[in-house]
């Protein structure tokens, strides 16, 4: 009956849509198109923020995106930061740009 509850194996469906991220990733590339990349930075030595991020760059790696991540200290001034992502914002190389939260 239509009232039925539909059971989803969050698992199986998050297998299902890195499969295809990583697929359009390929298609992307077999097109003559420059590897996606996505660079991130990551202000202070929050622990949580570094393992999130060490998880972002796993699976950006499992789905053929390159990364890089670009650690500063906690005490970097705002205009530093700032300054930091216009430059990056420019960069070809740069399809992706991660500013993680919380900053200090």
């Amino acid at each position: 009956s239509s009232d039925e509850a539909t059971i989803i194996s969050g698992a199986k469906l998050a297998k299902q849509v890195l499969k295809e991220v990583q697929r359009d990733v390929e298609s992307w590339i077999s097109f003559g198109n420059q590897r996606p990349h996505l660079t991130v930075i990551l202000v202070g030595d929050n622990p949580a923020s570094h393992i999130y991020v060490r998880n972002k760059i796993k699976a950006a790696a499992a789905v053929g995106i390159s990364s890089e991540i670009i650690l500063r200290p906690k005490d970097i001034s705002q205009e530093e930061l700032l300054d930091l992502t216009v430059k990056l914002n420019k960069d070809s190389k740069v399809s992706g740009l991660l500013v993680q939260l919380p900053l200090p």
